[in-house]
């Protein structure tokens, strides 16, 4: 290594050495010394050495210190060399951007105290550069206040117990936080033995002497600055010895309650007595009032408003102990409001309707019933009753819930009337309803269409059919819908059955109900007990829609077939257990289902000796098994009497007439009775003719004319008859059976007489079951 001499070098010069380059910036700096190193020395630019390094970032803050007062803002600037780049991050003690604390400063520098003063009033705001955070530079702030906090009063005398507001005033520079803190002989907030005090606002309190005066009476009242808690002020109050009620007044709703607090100039723990209006304790009429021990003081007490508007209101309260009393006054205010629902309602006449009366804002429920401001009513314009009582007992004074309103059993002179309950807490609260009620023209009664109906279940979108219902013998058409299992202890109940709304329409479950049955019922509102039935199946269950027969007369003396039309059964045979079965009134009988549509069975005589309704429902295979709805066989009295409805040229018109048409036994056959032709008989055989089959009466006496009749299920055991006079009595008729001929042929031989009136008749055939079938207009007697 080669020693060298040091060299002094001028300001500007450049000095390049292996693996380093220095440029003296300033003649602070007097020499480098190079040992050790080789190098090559030159000012400027001059020289074959390397170009010069980047310059070092700078950052310069200004000014350089501030004072402020609290809330004041001060805007700093900073300043970066050595960099375009020339943006910041402030910090104020740093905290980036500074917080409520310190103060904060914004990306522009611009700086705002804190409003209150920090416990090192001494901050620093700091500026780093963004392009190198290690470039930074500070300034600081001082922080100072002029806070000057006054009381008003700054002093008062309190009665024991008494309140006295305070108001607080702080004046300062710049934007301090507002408000102050109170405290009691250096308590915050105060206690029980030298009072309390509590903020009403940022600038006044309310302070509430003790029960008693402490010892000494004399206590401070200091109001703190909540910006600089070194800046204070103080009141003095003086607690006297008073008699009084704390609060003086007060308004209380009906059972609404009040804690009172008595200050009397009386040793402390002498008992206290409370009253109102002069009775001790109070009572219902005035309210009670009793002794708070649970608030731990013996002076408080706890009133409890009356439940109804008292006579006297105002009311006093009055507490007494050693000789010494005090009052305060109570007003009861009520805001008691009476509502009746229903609202309006039509009554028929000598029905009854229920009423409720809502009563709120007391914690009285009670009212008193009028009709049309006669108490309880009277009977010409209808009789306030106890629910459901029978005969009607009128309510005994007031009363809470609902009565009955009986109509009277003629339309009042006043129509409708108004029914009006009236609040025991308030008289002058009352609510009314509406009633119209409605005249009966004659006997009330009630149908329903369509009587049946067939529904197919509710899916996503819902399955509906709408009833109609026609009340008559009342002007008031209206009813009440429901629905119900159709079958007494079985089947559906409550949404399972479906739903109907007021206006009458169905809409049906999601599912078939077994038995398959819904009765939809519309009861009259103007007699509740006159109601009509319809019975609604849903087609998605086993589902019954024709008989046949539907009914028969009895005292039927041949078996016949019975068919249950429908839908969903189940084919087979019900003696193999594959198949639906027919139950009558519940009891199985032997069936054959050829299909799911049809199922058949034999009635025999003795199902249909009297006249009676029998229940024919299908079952289906399964444990249990399905049933279907119920479906009603009517078997009417024997009667084989012939209705008549007599025309003439000046009747030529009849109408009103009720026609009870009963179906034969061969209504589930698949070949009934029936006529194919007739003809003249004559030396066995038949002359087949067209109808009518004329015939000539003889011109005295009597002649036998023989008819051959062919047709189906014919036989000669039946009765024959054709129409005319007296039910055909005009013309004898014998029947016989015809061999030879064709099959199903019968000999009817007429006796005819010169009296047998002229014209075309009708044959009557009438089977052993007293079936009947005619053949209209065969026969015409010339």
């Amino acid at each position: 290594m080669t020693s060298r001499a040091p060299r002094i070098l001028p300001p500007g010069s450049r000095i390049e050495t292996r693996g380093c380059t220095a440029v003296l910036l300033s003649a602070a700096i007097a020499a480098i010394v190079l040992l050790g190193c080789a190098g090559t020395v030159g000012r400027g630019e001059s020289g074959s050495g390397s170009p010069l390094p980047p310059s070092p970032i700078t950052v310069t803050v200004q000014p350089a210190s501030a004072t402020l007062f609290l809330g004041q803002s001060q805007q700093f600037q900073a300043t970066v060399s050595g960099t375009s780049n020339a943006s910041v991050n402030w910090t104020v003690d740093g905290v980036a951007g500074g917080n409520s604390a310190v103060g904060t400063i914004s990306a522009a520098g611009l700086y705002t105290a804190p409003g209150s003063l920090p416990a090192n009033p001494i901050v620093n705001v700091s500026a780093a550069s963004t392009a190198d955070s290690t470039a930074t530079s500070s300034a600081t702030v001082t922080l100072h206040d002029d806070i000057v906090v006054s009381v008003s009063p700054a002093s008062a005398s309190v009665p024991a117990g008494g309140v006295q507001v305070f108001t607080a005033t702080v004046t300062a520079s710049g934007s301090p936080a507002p408000g102050v803190t109170w405290s009691v002989n250096g308590i915050a907030g105060g206690n029980g033995s030298v009072g309390t005090i509590a903020a009403n606002g940022t600038d006044s309190a309310s302070y509430t002497a003790p029960a008693a005066p402490p010892s000494p009476p004399n206590v401070t009242i200091t109001a703190t600055s909540v910006a600089d808690t070194a800046k204070s002020a103080t009141a003095s109050v003086t607690v006297t010895c008073g008699n009084l009620i704390s609060p003086a007044s007060a308004t209380l709703s009906l059972g609404q309650m009040q804690t009172f607090t008595a200050s009397l100039c009386v040793a402390i723990g002498t008992p206290i007595a409370w009253d109102v209006n002069g009775i001790a304790g109070g009572n219902a009429n005035v309210g009670t009032i009793v002794g708070n021990p649970a608030s731990g003081a013996t002076n408080a007490a706890i009133y409890t408003a009356p439940a109804d508007l008292p006579s006297t209101n105002p009311l006093t309260i009055h507490a007494t102990a050693g000789g010494m009393a005090a009052s305060a006054a109570v007003t009861i205010s009520s805001a008691v409001s009476v509502t009746v629902s229903p609202p309006s309602a039509t009554v028929g006449v000598s029905q009854r309707a229920t009423f409720a009366a809502n009563v709120t804002n007391s914690p009285d429920t009670a009212v008193t019933w009028s009709v049309n401001g006669v108490p309880n009513g009277n009977p010409a314009v209808g009789e306030i009753c106890i629910v459901a009582s029978n005969p009607c007992v009128s309510p005994n004074g007031a009363i809470s819930g609902s009565v009955d309103y009986v109509a009277p059993v003629d339309a009042p002179t006043v129509n409708p009337v108004t029914l009006t309950a009236t609040s025991e807490a308030d008289t002058s609260g009352a609510g009314t309803a509406i009633v119209f009620v409605a005249a009966q023209t004659g006997p009330i009664s009630v149908s329903i269409s369509p009587a049946y109906a067939f529904v197919v279940p509710s899916a996503i979108q819902p399955s509906t059919m709408q009833f109609a219902a026609t009340v008559s013998g009342t002007n008031l058409s209206s009813v009440t819908w429901s629905v119900q299992s159709a079958v007494a202890g079985q089947g559906c109940g409550g949404a399972a059955c479906g739903s109907i709304d007021a206006n009458g329409l169905f809409t049906a479950p999601s599912g078939a109900p077994s038995p398959n049955g819904i009765a939809v019922i519309a009861t009259s509102v103007a007699d509740p007990t006159k109601s009509a039935t319809a019975t609604v199946a849903i087609t998605s269950g086993p589902t019954i829609t024709v008989l046949l027969p539907s009914s028969v007369m009895a005292g039927a003396v041949e078996g016949f077939p019975f068919e249950v039309q429908g839908v969903n059964f189940v084919a087979g045979s019900s003696s193999a257990g594959t198949g639906s079965v027919i139950l009558l009134d519940g009891q199985p009988r032997s069936t054959t289902c050829a299909t799911a549509g049809a199922c058949t069975t034999v009635l025999n005589p003795s199902d249909v000796q009297a006249a009676a309704t029998i229940t024919v429902q299908i079952r289906n295979p399964g444990s249990p098994g399905a049933l279907s709805n119920p479906a009603a066989f009517v078997i009417v009295p024997f009667d084989v009497s012939t209705g008549t409805i007599a025309l003439d040229e000046s009747q030529p018109a009849g109408s009103g007439q009720n026609l009870v048409v009963v179906e034969p036994t061969t209504a589930a056959a698949s070949s009934p009775i029936n006529v194919d032709f007739i003809g003249l008989f004559s030396a066995g055989n038949c002359g087949v003719q067209g109808s009518p089959l004329a015939i000539t009466r003889p011109s005295s006496g009597t002649a036998t004319v023989s008819l051959c009749v062919h047709g189906t299920g014919l036989d000669p055991t039946f009765t024959h008859a054709f129409t005319g006079p007296n039910g055909g009595a005009d013309i004898g008729v014998v029947a016989s059976a015809v061999t030879g001929l064709f099959p199903n042929t019968i000999e009817l031989d007429l006796t005819i007489s010169n009296a047998t009136l002229p014209g075309v008749r009708s044959l009557f055939i009438t089977t052993l079951n007293n079936d009947r079938a005619v053949a209209t207009g065969m026969l015409e007697v010339k």
